[in-house]
């Protein structure tokens, strides 16, 4: 994996380019990526994004052309509305289209999109970049696992397509978000223990990378003990067994839990330890799912509003 780069460096008609590319056309954008630079041409017609969270979200929230997008298909058993799924639809409803499956990356559905400008994440990217520079300059976005913010991705995306005060804009808007939902929730965010747990319908898992997490941590939320695991683990985080339930997370006050599909949260409501958590007898539990656990500003606004409503149970 190439070493990840932090921060965006903008050099408006630089000549440095990527081997066997020719220099950039004048008013083209040069930017510094993990895979090195990538030159953007000035006039941006249509985008593809290759994974559907944070490059998804980055790409609606700042307003560019998207054509074509990956899609959760019939089997994901996804149940709940998407952050995402009002920008997507107004997306369609201007012209773009579903390209492939989630994680079924299509180059020749991309190659007839014809776009100007690929957005993907890095480890989807990386392994063809060959052949998705041979249509268009990719720009690869990271992830929270990566210890890479949104922010910051934000602004790469930004920087490369001259859309600065739209992202500028939209990180003022989350901190004032989050400012307000701090302010308004002090006392419950300072007195109630608080974890984001993943539960598979059997085995439950806390990691600090995923975008709930995030939030809390930027909220000064008070962590329970399993939360406060997770972060002194690092980014593999901390799961338990369906026995270690009860002892593990009883002393949490408020609970977002991440169940993906119906079927994992009904088991839930099955799950004798489960049901005898006391945050969960005490209906301080919202539930959200994976693809909540990634993203852009769109996604960071949304979980404030999980977080927001988790705050109002307590």
């Amino acid at each position: 994996m190439v070493a990840l780069a932090v921060g965006a460096t903008v050099i408006a008609g630089c000549s440095g380019t990527p081997a066997g590319d020719s220099a950039p056309a004048p008013g083209a954008r040069t930017v510094q990526t993990a895979l090195g630079e990538v030159t953007v041409p000035e006039r941006i017609e249509s985008v593809v994004v290759l994974e559907g969270r944070r490059d998804l979200d980055i790409v609606l929230a700042l307003g560019l052309p998207l054509v074509g997008f990956p899609y959760e298909g019939p089997d994901s058993g996804l149940d709940l509305r998407a952050p995402l799924a009002d920008a997507t639809e107004q997306a369609e409803a201007a012209g773009a289209r579903e390209l492939f499956l989630a994680d079924e990356i299509d180059l020749e559905a991309i190659a007839q999109a014809a776009p100007s400008l690929i957005v993907g994440r890095i480890g989807d990217a990386e392994p063809i970049l060959d052949e998705l520079r041979a249509i268009a300059p990719v720009l690869p976005v990271r992830s929270h696992d990566d210890g890479v913010s949104w922010q910051e991705d934000l602004r790469l995306v930004a920087a490369a397509t001259g859309t600065e005060a739209r992202a500028e804009k939209l990180v003022a808007e989350y901190e004032r978000r989050r400012d307000e939902v701090a302010g308004r929730f002090a006392d419950q965010i300072a007195s109630t223990p608080v974890v984001p747990l993943g539960y598979d319908g059997s085995t439950t898992e806390v990691q600090t990378s995923r975008m709930q997490s995030v939030v809390l941590t930027e909220l000064g939320a008070r962590p329970a003990q399993a939360f406060a695991d997770a972060a002194a683990a690092g980014p593999g985080g901390v799961e338990y067994s369906p026995e270690q339930t009860f002892d593990r997370y009883r002393d949490a006050g408020a609970v977002l839990v991440l169940a993906d599909t119906a079927d994992e949260w009904a088991a839930a409501g099955r799950d004798r330890l489960w049901q005898q958590l006391p945050a969960v007898q005490q209906g301080n539990v919202v539930r959200a799912d994976r693809m909540t656990h990634e993203g852009g500003p769109i996604t960071a606004m949304h979980v404030l509003g999980l977080v927001e409503q988790l705050y109002s149970t307590v």
